[in-house]
């Protein structure tokens, strides 16, 4: 069920909602992050069960990245729950282009189901990118709440 929880949260952002920085060597454009399930007028990601959400988060790293593996974790309160994606390797099926020279901009993409099973809660949600060298690219925390 935790697991679930963060791959529900793993999608969501828009104006409104906050989306904070978390650090990382990329320059991240938090103008064009774009997440299913966000509202301008809600302060949180709202992930409807059973059905996808999906995110689109443009970064540009200021060195030549040959490897990005995505790391997603949910914060139940102070509680971590690390999640295991069904696709960690950002090389592979995210729209990203590997390797990514110093200097240009990808674009991350992925995709998550937001099962029926899924429990009903309130959480936030730290989206990691790494490189080849295990160092942070991207990290970005939003609120999530799994709903009905």
């Amino acid at each position: 069920m935790k697991v679930v929880i963060v791959l529900l949260a793993t999608v969501a952002a828009v104006s409104a909602v906050k989306i904070s920085n978390c650090g990382g060597s990329a320059s991240v454009d938090f103008n064009n992050i774009e997440m299913t399930g966000c509202l301008k007028n809600k302060k949180k990601c709202m992930f409807p069960k059973g059905h996808d959400a999906s995110m689109s988060l443009p970064f540009t790293p200021h060195h030549e990245v040959t490897a990005v593996k995505a790391k997603v974790t949910a914060f139940i309160g102070p509680i971590p729950i690390p999640f295991n994606l069904p696709n960690s390797d950002g090389c592979t099926n995210s729209s990203l282009r590997c390797p990514m020279p110093a200097g240009q901009q990808g674009v991350y993409t992925a995709s998550l189901p937001i099962r029926s099973e899924y429990p009903s809660i309130s959480l936030q949600v730290m989206w990691e990118l790494r490189d080849q060298n295990n160092n942070k690219l991207v990290c970005i925390k939003f609120p999530v709440q799994v709903k009905n």
